[in-house]
């Protein structure tokens, strides 16, 4: 799935949130993903940023329309979107998943968010050598997100 489809998702069922927020709700629906199912959600991979990871393809389209922290509405067509993740054959089991990730998280802050992802080892090795408060584009590694996220769901 094209991570700009589970955007659209999240902003239909959880609008309005910041572009921030948005960004660590995708996130945390390919981590959880890759931990339950051993398999991406989204293509896409997430660069380690200093406000947490972020999908560049989704930055990029919503860069214009709105700042880190204003609010993001969904503006498309709810039935294109429906249809669109309707046709991506997902099992209940991966449906339940990302709801269960989303009404789970959307309680949370966009600052909760980022601080939640600051304290877990995805995101801390792929920012290792890179001083604090400085741009980063390194790759967040889907295997370290996997087994992170994984073992987090054991503990």
């Amino acid at each position: 799935m094209k991570a700009q489809l589970l955007a659209d998702y999240i902003l239909l069922n959880y609008n309005p949130m910041s572009h921030l927020k948005l960004q660590k709700l995708l996130f945390y629906c390919e981590a959880y993903h890759l931990a339950y199912f051993n398999s991406s959600l989204i293509d896409e991979e997430f660069e380690a940023w200093v406000h947490g990871p972020v999908c560049r393809e989704v930055f990029d389209i919503y860069k214009s329309k709105a700042v880190l922290y204003k609010d993001l509405v969904f503006e498309g067509d709810k039935g294109d979107v429906l249809k669109q993740i309707d046709a991506l054959g997902l099992s209940s089991d991966q449906v339940d998943l990302l709801n269960d990730v989303l009404n789970t998280l959307n309680s949370w802050s966009a600052f909760e968010l980022e601080s939640a992802t600051h304290r877990e080892y995805p995101w801390i090795q792929a920012r290792a050598g890179v001083p604090a408060g400085d741009k980063c584009a390194n790759k967040i590694s889907k295997e370290t997100m996997r087994d992170f996220y994984k073992s987090e769901l054991v503990s």
